[in-house]
């Protein structure tokens, strides 16, 4: 509908000239006849040639006069009403202008466009104008996008959920949005692969197969559940959609590794039963967040801190498992498992991590938020496994 918006205002302005310049060409001159029948009246009355000079002098002298006096309010009438019109037309584009496109719509579209030069509170304040915007307008799709894709990256699954499940309501079938919806409801539920998730994925995969959302929420539903070969069926799609040798291919060749060893373990145990209670196979590490003795641990109380691990040296900063926790008492004690992995990952797949602490005054994630910071390098993942990560200015 924006679209139409240039079309409305080129019409409107298009009228406007049309009212305001052609008048000036079609004013035409007002004449009258009652000096005229005045004069023909002294030519029956008068024979003296000097008199009916005079009458006809004066007779130019009185057209003359009136002619002018008729163009003048003539043409303050018609300016007038010109006037009147430019004015209702101005009114006119106006209202189709906040109809179609609001003057608020476009500054968003150019601060969008614009994102990759901004500072996070720019992005911060940009969310919340989209979501105020979104409020006003709670059909308009592309705000409840955005704002679903924005909730999802920090965490906030539940309000990405709404935002994801109101755009079904209009495209029931987008793929898309039902891999996202999939994904949001996946980390809702507690990453658990009910039956509306795994319904919402496969219908997404039925409309296209390379829908990454939808492929990475069944491939770590299934390996939560044990169900490796069909995790591993999807991990290898996620795999052959990345550039070979990236971060991210490799990635999924440690997930798809990681399953056919669990897989392995699993056909071994079956093949040969234990009485032997089964150990905690439950891989991760446990950080132990303390403070420096400069910090003042009453100064932070109440804050948000995030506990993020990436793969041991890695130079890419996208996250494998994040955890975000609200700041109690110190030390803080942070578990990281499977259950804190980003979509289309998974922390076990790893052996040794780089872990990063924040405490962020805003809630938001990035060193540029960070008020506090610590960090541990090369962990090793393992059941039992602790560090401990000491934050400073």
């Amino acid at each position: 509908m924006n679209d139409l918006l240039p079309i409305a205002a080129g019409l409107c302005i298009i009228a406007a000239a049309f009212l305001t310049i052609l008048p000036v060409f079609w004013t035409r001159q007002l004449e009258g006849d009652s000096v005229d029948d005045w004069l023909a009246v002294r030519k029956t009355e008068i024979d003296d040639h000097e008199l009916l000079s005079d009458a006809q002098v004066r007779v130019w002298d009185d057209k003359d006069s009136q002619q002018a006096a008729q163009m003048v309010e003539g043409g303050a009438y018609s300016w007038r009403y010109q006037i009147y019109l430019v004015i209702a037309l101005i009114a006119a584009t106006s209202l189709i202008y906040d109809r179609l496109g609001a003057y608020e719509d476009v500054q968003i579209t150019r601060a969008i466009e614009d994102l990759g030069a901004v500072s996070p509170e720019q992005i911060t304040e940009l969310v919340a104008r989209i979501e105020q915007r979104s409020n006003e307008r709670p059909k308009n799709l592309d705000y409840r996008s955005l704002l679903g894709e924005y909730y999802i990256s920090i965490g906030r699954a539940s309000e990405a959920l709404e935002n994801f499940e109101a755009i079904l309501e209009e495209t029931p079938e987008a793929p898309d949005v039902l891999g996202r919806a999939a994904q949001a409801e996946f980390i809702v539920s507690g990453q658990t692969l009910n039956a509306r998730v795994r319904e919402r994925a496969n219908r997404a995969l039925a409309s296209d197969p390379r829908q990454k959302s939808a492929l990475a929420t069944l491939a770590m539903g299934e390996f939560g559940q044990g169900n490796y070969i069909q995790a591993i069926g999807y991990m290898r799609v996620l795999r052959d959609l990345e550039v070979p040798g990236s971060e991210a291919h490799e990635l999924m060749n440690s997930a798809i590794a990681e399953s056919e060893s669990r897989l392995a373990e699993a056909s071994i145990k079956q093949a040969a039963p234990s009485d032997m209670a089964p150990a905690d196979m439950t891989t991760g590490v446990t950080v132990i967040i303390t403070l420096d003795e400069t910090v003042d641990a009453l100064a932070y109380s109440g804050l948000t801190v995030f506990v993020i691990a990436r793969p041991a040296g890695s130079q890419v900063r996208m996250p494998t498992a994040v955890s975000r926790n609200a700041i109690g008492d110190w030390p803080l004690t942070v578990k990281l498992s499977d259950d804190n992995s980003m979509a289309g990952q998974l922390l076990s797949a790893l052996s040794a991590v780089d872990l990063e602490v924040q405490v962020s005054r805003n809630g938001q994630p990035g060193l540029a938020n960070a008020v506090l910071h610590g960090s541990a390098s090369n962990v090793t993942l393992s059941n039992g496994a602790k560090t401990v990560v000491t934050l400073r200015h």
